[in-house]
C-alpha cells in the first residue's frame, strides 16, 4: 500500500457560518467567503436540509423481519488457505427438529477473530450480547440468526484459536485468508451466495480488510469499533495511544502464544509454530515504535484506500469516545463521502468493554437484524436513517457509558448540511471568528502530569464567548497548528472541550502530533528548537450538541490520559496566533434534524416513569495492587437493589484516594448464596475515576468487586451508586 504523505485531514466544503448561529454577539461578526469545493466526491453540500423527524426511529418496530423457525446444527472443519495453512472454521446452520441439516440456501454471516478460544466464544456474543436466554446467556450471532434462516461461520484467524500458522496482524496473509473464506462460504451448496461480515474491535477490523480484497460474494460489512490500518491502532500522527500502542508489540503475540502452551486449544498440534508470530510484531519496526513513524510494517497493514473504494454497502458503528479503538480509525469510511447505501451509527459511547459494542441495547440487535435481512436475505425491510448520531447532554463519563438525550439524523455522513466555523486563537486567550491583525503567541511548559489530570498540567487555553443558541457539531474538525518547541522530540496535543457555565469541561475532540512528522507520518523531519512549524494534526470526529451558554475551549498540552506520556517534557512550547498563526475549523450542522432519544432499549418497552432508588455511597480498600484479580488486590461492597423503584439503570462511580487504575466488576447473588458471573464491568485507563453501568438491574443482592489493577497498596476507593429512572433522572442524593 502507498504510505500517506501527510496526516489524513478533513477538507471543508463550505467555509463561513453566520455568527448569529453560534457565538455571542460580543464577538466580531465577520462573514467568510465560501471557497470552491476541493473534494466534490466527499458529499452533497447542495442537498436540501433534512426535515425534522417526528420521533426517533425505533428498530424494534421494523416490519417483515425474519423470525425463528428452525433448529440449529454445527459443523467444524479445517480449510486449507492459499499457502497450505489450515484455518479452523465452525459453521452453524438451520436444522430440523431431529438436529439434521435442512436443505436450503441460506444467507451467511461471517465473524473472523483472533480471540476465539482465548478471550471470546465462537457464538458471536461480543458483537450481539442481547437478547439473552432464560439463564441470562447471550444468544449471540449463532443463537439469534441461525433459527431465523441464516448460516453463521466462525473463523479463527491464522496463528490464533485452533488455526495453524503464524499471527499476521492483519497483513497480506490474513487478507488472502479472508478473501478465500468469504468466497468459500459464498460458494457452498447451503449458501445463497451472499456473505456479510461483522465484529467488534479487532474483529471489527477484519470486515474492512475483507472488503478491501473485493471477494466474490461479499454483500455487506458491519464493522464496529474497527479500523483499516494498524497505524490507527497505535498512533495519532506519531503520538502513541495509551494501552493500544503496545498491542501489536506484545499483547497479541501473548494471546497467540498462550493457545500453544499447556491448556491452550492448539497445544501439541503444531509445536514448531509456538511463538512463530513474534517476528511479525511491530517491534520489528524498531525505533519507529517510539517516534511513531509510519514504516513498511504499517504499510503492509494499511487497507484504507482499498476499503474506501470497496463497492459494498457499509454499516459503520463507532463511538466518538472509544478508549480502545479511537474514532480516527473510521476515517476511511468518512472518506467514502456519504456513498449511497452506506449507513452509520456514531455515538458518545466508549469501547463497551464488559457489556456491549454500542450503548443502544436491543435497538442495536434489531438494527443489525434489519440490515442483514435487507442485504443478505434480500427482504424488503426498512434499515433506518443513513446517519444516526446519538447525543447526550451530561458529562463525558456519562456519555461514554450510555447517557442519551437526542438523535441527529441525516441522509449521509459527513452530514449533508455540514458547514465549517473557523475560529482564531488570540494571544489574549480568546477564540473568535475574526483573525487577529497582529502576530502573537502564548507559551507554556510541558510536563507528563496531564496523563492523570489534563486540566492541571502545563498548557494554554483559548475560549469562545458563550453560545447564544444550541449548536450541533458533527464531522471531523481541522486544526492548522503553528507552534515551536525546544525539545527535539515532543508530543503536542490539542483538545476541544465543551465548557459549561459551571466551568466543568467535557472533551468533544482531540488533535495530536509528533512535530517530527509534520510533513508526513512516513517522512520524519528534524525539529529545530524555537523555530515555528506549520502542522496539521489529525482530529477525532465529533458529534455533539453545544448548548446555549456553553463555550468551546481549545487547550494545548503535551500529555493527556488518552496518550502515552513518553515525550512530554519541554520548558517552552509556543503557540503562534495572528496572521499565519493557528486556526481551528469545527464542523457545524445547519438545520439539524433532532429527535428526542426515547426508543426502548429492551423488549419490554419503556415502563411508567417513577422515582429511582436513592443514591448510596461507600468506601473500600483493596490491600494491594496488581493486574490479577486476587483476594489481596480486590475489595467488595455489597448492596441491595430494592423493589418498588423505577431503576432503569445503575451507574457506579469509583474514585481512588490517590492515582490508580481501578477496575470494577458487578455480580448478583444467586438463590443458593453463590455469586453470578460478572454482569457488567468498567475498565478504562483512567487513573482518577472508573465507572460501571448496568441497565435495568433486577431487585436482589449485589456485590461490587473493586480491583486495584495498578495502584499503591492500601489505596482507598470511594464509591457512589446512582440509580436512574426511565427518564434518566437520578434518585435522591445520599
Amino acid at each position: 500500500m502507498t504510505a500517506p504523505t501527510h496526516p489524513r485531514r478533513w477538507l471543508p466544503r463550505a467555509l463561513g457560518l453566520s455568527l448569529a448561529v453560534a457565538l455571542a454577539v460580543s464577538l466580531p461578526q465577520t462573514a467568510l467567503a465560501a471557497p470552491r469545493d476541493d473534494n466534490p466526491g466527499r458529499g452533497h453540500a447542495n442537498r436540501p436540509s433534512p426535515a425534522e423527524p417526528a420521533q426517533a426511529f425505533d428498530y424494534t418496530q421494523v416490519q417483515g423481519l425474519t423470525t425463528d423457525r428452525y433448529g440449529t446444527v454445527e459443523e467444524t472443519l479445517s480449510l486449507p488457505m492459499a499457502d497450505g495453512t489450515e484455518v479452523y472454521i465452525e459453521v452453524t446452520r438451520p436444522a430440523d427438529d431431529a438436529g439434521q441439516p435442512l436443505d436450503g440456501q441460506w444467507p451467511v454471516i461471517l465473524e473472523a477473530s483472533p480471540y476465539h478460544g482465548t478471550l471470546a466464544d465462537r457464538e458471536g456474543r461480543r458483537i450481539l450480547p442481547d437478547p439473552r436466554d432464560e439463564d441470562g446467556t447471550s444468544l449471540g450471532l449463532t443463537g439469534y440468526f441461525v433459527p431465523k434462516g441464516y448460516a453463521v461461520v466462525m473463523m479463527d484467524l491464522r496463528g490464533t484459536g485452533k488455526s495453524d500458522g503464524c499471527l499476521d496482524h492483519l497483513g497480506a496473509k490474513d487478507a488472502q485468508d479472508l478473501k478465500d473464506v468469504v468466497e468459500w462460504a459464498a460458494s457452498q451448496p447451503w449458501s445463497n451466495g451472499r456473505v456479510g461480515m461483522t465484529g467488534h474491535s479487532y474483529v471489527g477490523s477484519t470486515p474492512s480488510l475483507a472488503a478491501a480484497m473485493q471477494p466474490e460474494g461479499l454483500a455487506t460489512i458491519v464493522p464496529s469499533a474497527g479500523m483499516a490500518t494498524m497505524y490507527d491502532h497505535q498512533f495519532q500522527a506519531g503520538v502513541p495511544y495509551f494501552l493500544q500502542w503496545a498491542g501489536p508489540m506484545e499483547a497479541y503475540e501473548q494471546i497467540a502464544l498462550e493457545r500453544d502452551l499447556p491448556g491452550g486449544e492448539h497445544f501439541g498440534e503444531k509445536p514448531e509454530e509456538t511463538g512463530c508470530g513474534l517476528p511479525n510484531s511491530s517491534l520489528t519496526a524498531g525505533e519507529a515504535q517510539l517516534s511513531g513513524q509510519y514504516t513498511a510494517w504499517h504499510g503492509e497493514r494499511d487497507w484504507r484506500e482499498a476499503a474506501t473504494a470497496a463497492d459494498v454497502p457499509v454499516f459503520m458503528v463507532h463511538g466518538v469516545n472509544d478508549n480502545a479503538a479511537r474514532v480516527a480509525g473510521m476515517q476511511w469510511f468518512t472518506d467514502r463521502g456519504g456513498r449511497e447505501g452506506d449507513k452509520i451509527w456514531l455515538g458518545q459511547w466508549d469501547h463497551g468493554s464488559g457489556c456491549c459494542p454500542t450503548r443502544r441495547g436491543i435497538q442495536w440487535t434489531y438494527a443489525l437484524h434489519a440490515w442483514f435481512d435487507h442485504h443478505l436475505a434480500q427482504r424488503d425491510v426498512e434499515t433506518g436513517p443513513a446517519a444516526e448520531l446519538f447525543l447526550s447532554d451530561g458529562t463525558f463519563e456519562g456519555g461514554r457509558t450510555g447517557d442519551r438525550s437526542q438523535i441527529l439524523t441525516d441522509s449521509q455522513w459527513p452530514t449533508s448540511t455540514e458547514q465549517s466555523l473557523t475560529l482564531y486563537p488570540s494571544s489574549d486567550g480568546s477564540l473568535g471568528t475574526t483573525a487577529p491583525v497582529t502576530p502573537g503567541s502564548v507559551s507554556f511548559s510541558g510536563d507528563p502530569t496531564g496523563f492523570t489530570d489534563p486540566q492541571a498540567t502545563g498548557g494554554v487555553d483559548f475560549a469562545t464567548a458563550p453560545m447564544t443558541e444550541d449548536t450541533v457539531l458533527a464531522g471531523v474538525p481541522v486544526l492548522d497548528l503553528v507552534a515551536s518547541v525546544t525539545a527535539p522530540r515532543m508530543h503536542l496535543i490539542g483538545t476541544v472541550y465543551d465548557e459549561g457555565p459551571d466551568g466543568d469541561r467535557r472533551r468533544i475532540s482531540q488533535f495530536a502530533i509528533n512535530p517530527e512528522l509534520r510533513v508526513g507520518v512516513a517522512t520524519p523531519k528534524p525539529v529545530i528548537p524555537g523555530v515555528l512549524m506549520d502542522m496539521q494534526p489529525p482530529g477525532f470526529a465529533m458529534a455533539h450538541d453545544l448548548r446555549e451558554g456553553h463555550r468551546l475551549v481549545l487547550r494545548f498540552t503535551t500529555s493527556d490520559p488518552d496518550k502515552v506520556p513518553t515525550f512530554a517534557v519541554d520548558p517552552r512550547v509556543t503557540i503562534a496566533t495572528g496572521p499565519g498563526g493557528t486556526v481551528l475549523q469545527v464542523p457545524v450542522v445547519g438545520s439539524p434534524a433532532l429527535a428526542d432519544d426515547t426508543v426502548p432499549f429492551d423488549l419490554d418497552g419503556e415502563p411508567t416513569v417513577g422515582p429511582a432508588q436513592p443514591e448510596e455511597t461507600a468506601s473500600v480498600t483493596p490491600a494491594a495492587g496488581g493486574p490479577e484479580r486476587t483476594p489481596v488486590t480486590v475489595a467488595y461492597h455489597e448492596f441491595d437493589v430494592q423493589e418498588g423503584f423505577d431503576n432503569a439503570a445503575l451507574l457506579v462511580s469509583a474514585v481512588p484516594s490517590m492515582s490508580a487504575d481501578i477496575d470494577l466488576y458487578l455480580q448478583r447473588q444467586n438463590a443458593d448464596g453463590t455469586w453470578s458471573a460478572d454482569l457488567a464491568s468498567g475498565g478504562s485507563s483512567s487513573l482518577t475515576e472508573e465507572q460501571l453501568r448496568l441497565a435495568n438491574p433486577e431487585p436482589g443482592r449485589y456485590r461490587l468487586e473493586v480491583h486495584n489493577w495498578a495502584g499503591l497498596p492500601g489505596t482507598r476507593v470511594d464509591l457512589t451508586l446512582t440509580y436512574l429512572n426511565t427518564a434518566g433522572e437520578p434518585g435522591p442524593a445520599a
